[in-house]
């Protein structure tokens, strides 16, 4: 088995007051939410560019928070994966063009 440590392995929501929550584990905040009715705002602290997404409830907010935080890229064992191609994935196409940025070759 495998253990991904790049997905927090827990996570806990903590509400510190109206409008104001906070999702933490067992080391630092990985996001907090702050705002009010029609207008929430998660924050994104995993990276130190402190990406915000606004949404209109508390629910969506966690709803993103959860999808971040438990996607699972999985296939079950024996099973033939479907291959597309990278290109078709915007992040994928990000990191692709961050790797070809940073190799030597470009630098011409």
């Amino acid at each position: 088995m495998i253990l991904d440590l790049t997905i927090p392995q827990n996570f806990s929501v903590i509400r510190r007051n109206y409008g104001h929550w906070d999702i933490v584990n067992d080391k630092r905040r990985l996001f907090r939410i702050r705002g009010g009715p029609s207008d929430y705002r998660v924050i994104d602290e995993r990276k130190s560019t402190f990406e915000h997404f606004t949404f209109r409830t508390i629910a969506a907010c966690m709803s993103f928070v959860c999808d971040e935080l438990m996607y699972e890229l999985i296939i079950v064992d024996g099973q033939k994966p479907q291959i597309i191609e990278s290109w078709n994935i915007s992040t994928t196409n990000e990191q692709l063009n961050l790797t070809q940025s940073a190799t030597p070759d470009s630098a011409s």
